[in-house]
C-alpha cells in the first residue's frame, strides 16, 4: 500500500487486532521459547494455535470461535506439540513468552489517541479467546475504543470475511472508508480482497503509526 494509491482517502474507522501491535506478538516473539524446545517458532504456533492452516476444526481456531473451552484445547495443545516429540512444552510459558504489554504499548495507545481525535472510530477486531477477556480487556485504556469484536463473542474468528462484514457494520462505516492493522498477513490480505485498507504490523508496532501518519496526513508531534 502506498499513500499514492489513496490520494484523497478519508478515514471513519480504524480496526486494531490486539495480540501483537499492543503486546508481544507469536510470529515475533516466541522464537527463544521454542529454540529451547528445539522446534521452529512456525511450526510450534501451527501446532498451539493453527497459524498457517485454513479455518476450519484446529482446537484453537475452535476456541476462538467460542465452541470449546480453554480446559479442552490446552490439552488438545499439549497433545499435539507431544505427538511431533517435542518434551517439557509448557502453555503458560509459551503464552508468558509473547509478554503482556511491550515497550511500544503506551506509543501505540498515543497513535490511537491521535487518530481518535480526528473524529475517525477506533475499533477493536481481535482473534481472541472467553476465558482471556478479564485480562486483556481492563489493558485497554477507559474509553479509547469505540467498540470491540471478540471472535469469541460472535461466534467467527479472522479471516472470515464474515467477522470484517461484523466490524464494518458496527463502526457503521464503508470498506474503502476503513483500515485495518494487524500483525498476520493472511488477516491484512482478507481485508484487503474486500475493498478495507490493510496495513501488516511488523516486529516494530511504531512502524505501522508511521504509516498510518503518512496515510492520513497528520503528524505525530
Amino acid at each position: 500500500m502506498t499513500t499514492q494509491e489513496h490520494a484523497g482517502f478519508e478515514a471513519k474507522a480504524i480496526l486494531w487486532d490486539f495480540g501483537g501491535i499492543f503486546t508481544g506478538s507469536p510470529f515475533h516473539s516466541t522464537d527463544d521459547y521454542a529454540e529451547t524446545l528445539g522446534i521452529r517458532r512456525s511450526e510450534l504456533n501451527q501446532l498451539v494455535l493453527g497459524y498457517g492452516i485454513a479455518d476450519g476444526d484446529h482446537h484453537w481456531h475452535r476456541l476462538e470461535r467460542g465452541e470449546i473451552s480453554m480446559i479442552e484445547a490446552a490439552k488438545e495443545a499439549i497433545t499435539a506439540v507431544e505427538n511431533v516429540g517435542v518434551e517439557n512444552f509448557n502453555l503458560q510459558d509459551f503464552f508468558a513468552s509473547m509478554g503482556g504489554k511491550n515497550e511500544n504499548s503506551e506509543a501505540m495507545f498515543n497513535g490511537v489517541r491521535r487518530y481518535k481525535n480526528l473524529g475517525i472510530k477506533q475499533m477493536i477486531l481481535s482473534n481472541n479467546i472467553r476465558e482471556f477477556g478479564k485480562t486483556w480487556k481492563p489493558m485497554l485504556p477507559d474509553g479509547l475504543f469505540d467498540g470491540i469484536i471478540d471472535s469469541s463473542e460472535v461466534g467467527v474468528r479472522k479471516p472470515d470475511p464474515e467477522i470484517f462484514k461484523i466490524a464494518l457494520s458496527k463502526a457503521e462505516t464503508l470498506p474503502h472508508q476503513t483500515i485495518f492493522l494487524d500483525d498476520y498477513p493472511e488477516h491484512v490480505d482478507v481485508a484487503q480482497s474486500l475493498g478495507i485498507i490493510g496495513i501488516n504490523v511488523g516486529a516494530n508496532p511504531l512502524e505501522a503509526l508511521t504509516e498510518l501518519d503518512s496515510l492520513l496526513n497528520v503528524s505525530s508531534s
